[in-house]
């Protein structure tokens, strides 16, 4: 590990397992960008608000999302749960 990177406490953890899966899931998912679209997109507000009616994880499966993860070497995943969009992916 690199020096430099180190933060010498509980989080270097992170530095040391190197391959991971971060994900980021929301209405951008659906045009398949990220969360970004608007932005660096340049998508008009107008288009992006309509994608609120699509949006409907419920074949969300997170056991096989792990499995396949787990399957592939990753040593852990980070799961943005409520994001740029405010949808929460568990019951509120």
């Amino acid at each position: 590990m690199i020096d430099r990177f180190r933060f010498y406490d509980a989080r270097d953890w992170f530095l040391k397992r190197r391959f991971g899966l971060f994900i980021h899931w929301g209405l951008y998912s659906i045009p398949a960008w990220h969360e970004q679209i608007l932005w660096r997109g340049r998508m008009p507000r107008k288009e992006y608000e309509p994608l609120m009616q699509q949006f409907n994880p419920q074949k969300f499966d997170p056991d096989e999302w792990l499995d396949f993860a787990k399957s592939v070497g990753m040593e852990y995943i980070c799961f943005t749960s409520k994001h740029h969009d405010g949808f929460c992916m568990w019951d509120t």
